[in-house]
């Protein structure tokens, strides 16, 4: 990658690709319909962006569930990309697939980066997955317990690895590429439960940490050697190959091309992965983090956290946000974050000329964030491809949908709620999509 990076590339192209979500997230901050530490998920585009996706899972025969973590496990997001042709959601552990369930939606792969603890395994179970993955033999057992006292049968995805696949510290799991046919053997004699498929995150990465190119993990070709071993050694046939990281209407065709049958786009369904930030992909960006210049101190203007929060390198890239009290303002107001606190309850951002004001708007187009992981609010947004936009739900870091008095409404006001908004964008009769 060059030496020297293009830092307000990520503004740039929120500006280029989709202004109208800038120009929303200021109206709605300044007319006090959203708070300050807010990610604004934009609908419109959230829902074009998955019926790209449908489409070419469609042409190259590819299941897609899709990763809401990211997202602050939303109902609104969820619900929309489903109405336009995705097929489940995955939920990555079991705090993720209660907080899915709360809200009625169909959770379709559970466990694959964190295994259920024992005593949730029956309650996963009952939401009726189509595959739960399991590290060991015991995860196995514990779900056909569940499984045989439920009268259900349940498919199970294994993960196979071999030393060297660990990208991630602590991302690792499962069993060892050499022996795992012997040590999965015993899985196939329990009741209830069989071998569906292999899962492995992440399956595609980018070439020599270039984010312009990416190609297949090393990891992605264990799980495929693993594949054929099982296959052949265990007479099983047909095992699904399970793709998560870095999914994308792009991606999906190099998966494809080499065996994938699911892919898992998560940033990929906002448009705010790396990848989109150099290429031209089907999928815009359809999220931004709204703050508000709260004091000033020795030429910084800061910023109001509890969002700041996300997944690049930071000697790569430093975030910048774009500050004002108007869009027009804003956009030829571009600053720096140049300090985050231990705990984000700020983002100093460069401001020698103190050129915010006070109750700003600030509009951070941050890339790969993850909401899961912060306590900001998750606004989400109709209409802003019409220059339109209506808060259809605010929620907190805990996916409680608030009232307007920041009381959380019963989890069954909220599930009639995302059918009715998602049910607007219903493929083929949709006049809200630009």
């Amino acid at each position: 990658m060059d030496s020297v990076v293009d830092q307000q590339l990520p503004v740039r192209r929120m500006l280029e690709r989709n202004p109208n979500l800038i120009k929303a997230a200021i109206e709605l901050h300044q007319s006090g319909r959203i708070p300050a530490a807010t990610y604004v998920l934009d609908l419109d585009t959230i829902a074009a962006n998955a019926r790209a996706m449908a489409d070419v899972a469609a042409r190259l025969g590819l299941r897609v569930y899709a990763m809401t973590k990211q997202d602050g496990h939303n109902p609104y997001l969820a619900r929309t990309v489903l109405e336009q042709g995705l097929d489940g959601i995955v939920a990555v552990e079991a705090i993720e697939a209660n907080i899915l369930h709360r809200f009625g939606l169909p959770v379709s792969h559970v466990g694959h980066l964190s295994n259920i603890p024992r005593h949730q395994v029956p309650k996963m179970v009952a939401m009726h997955p189509d595959a739960i993955t399991v590290f060991s033999y015991e995860a196995a057992k514990a779900v056909s317990d569940a499984a045989r006292e439920q009268d259900r049968t349940q498919g199970l995805y294994v993960r196979v690895n071999r030393p060297g696949d660990e990208i991630f510290a602590g991302m690792v799991g499962g069993w060892h590429e050499d022996t795992c046919v012997e040590d999965i053997r015993p899985v196939l004699d329990l009741p209830n439960v069989y071998v569906a498929g292999l899962t492995m995150h992440p399956c595609i990465s980018y070439k020599d940490t270039d984010p312009r190119t990416v190609e297949p993990t090393d990891a992605f070709f264990t799980m495929l050697r693993a594949k054929e071993k099982l296959e052949k050694g265990l007479g099983l046939s047909d095992l699904r190959v399970n793709c998560a990281a870095n999914c994308n209407s792009a991606t999906f065709e190099t998966l494809a091309r080499y065996g994938a049958t699911d892919v898992e786009p998560g940033s990929g369904v906002t448009g705010s992965s790396l990848y989109h930030l150099y290429h031209d992909l089907a999928e815009r960006p359809a999220q931004v983090y709204v703050s508000e210049v709260m004091h000033h101190w020795e030429g910084d203007a800061y910023t109001l956290g509890g969002g700041l929060t996300w997944l690049y390198s930071p000697d790569q890239w430093t975030p910048q946000c774009l500050v004002g009290s108007t869009f027009e303002q804003a956009a030829e107001r571009v600053m720096a974050l140049r300090l985050k606190g231990v705990v984000d309850y700020f983002g100093a951002c460069a401001d020698p000329g103190r050129t915010a004001q006070i109750g700003d708007t600030a509009v951070y187009p941050l890339l790969l964030p993850q909401m899961f992981m912060n306590r900001s609010y998750v606004a989400a947004v109709s209409g802003i491809s019409r220059d339109e936009p209506k808060v259809e739900g605010l929620f907190d870091s805990a996916s409680n949908e608030l009232d307007e008095n920041f009381v959380p409404l019963p989890p069954q006001e909220t599930r009639a709620r995302i059918e009715r908004v998602a049910r607007s964008y219903t493929t083929g009769s949709d006049s809200r999509v630009s």
